[in-house]
C-alpha cells in the first residue's frame, strides 16, 4: 500500500470513529470536492461542512470498503455508506426529520493525493436509491 492509500485509509478510519476533526486532517486545506447533492465545493471548510451535516444525520455512520484501486497520487475507492437516519438532516428548505431507517448505499470515490493530503475528491452515488433507503421517496422500482 502506498502513501496516497495510506492517506485515505486514515480519513476513513476517523470518519468511522465519528472523528471530524481527524478527518479534516487527511484534507489539503484548498481541497475540491464534488459530489451529487452539493456540487462543487471548494477548500476544507466547505467539506466539513458537508461531512458534519451527515454525521449529524448519521451518527452511526460508517464508509466501508470493499475495494481499493491505488495508481501513483490516485485512489479509487468502491465502498458502501451505511448507518441509521436518527437525526435531522440538513437541506435548503431546512431540515429534515429523521424516519429511523437503515441504509447500505453503494458509492464510488476518487481522491487525488499530494504532499499527504487530499486534494480532490469525487463522490459518485445514485441519489435516488438513497433517498429511497432514507425513507425519504418510494425506492427505485417500487
Amino acid at each position: 500500500m502506498g502513501e496516497a492509500r495510506s492517506v485515505v485509509e486514515r480519513f476513513y478510519a476517523a470518519f468511522n470513529r465519528g472523528d471530524l476533526k481527524g478527518a479534516r486532517e487527511s484534507f489539503d486545506h484548498n481541497v475540491v470536492t464534488v459530489e451529487p447533492s452539493g456540487g462543487e465545493m471548494r477548500g476544507l471548510d466547505a467539506f466539513a461542512g458537508y461531512l458534519a451535516v451527515f454525521m449529524r444525520a448519521v451518527p452511526d455512520a460508517k464508509l466501508n470498503l470493499v475495494r481499493a484501486v491505488e495508481s501513483g497520487e490516485t485512489v479509487v475507492i468502491e465502498g458502501t455508506y451505511s448507518g441509521t437516519f436518527t437525526g435531522p438532516l440538513a437541506s435548503p428548505q431546512g431540515d429534515i426529520p429523521p424516519t429511523g431507517k437503515l441504509f447500505d448505499l453503494p458509492y464510488l470515490e476518487i481522491f487525488d493525493v499530494r504532499g499527504g493530503k487530499i486534494t480532490t475528491h469525487h463522490v459518485y452515488y445514485d441519489q435516488i436509491a438513497f433517498l429511497g433507503q432514507l425513507g425519504l421517496m418510494p425506492p427505485p422500482g417500487s
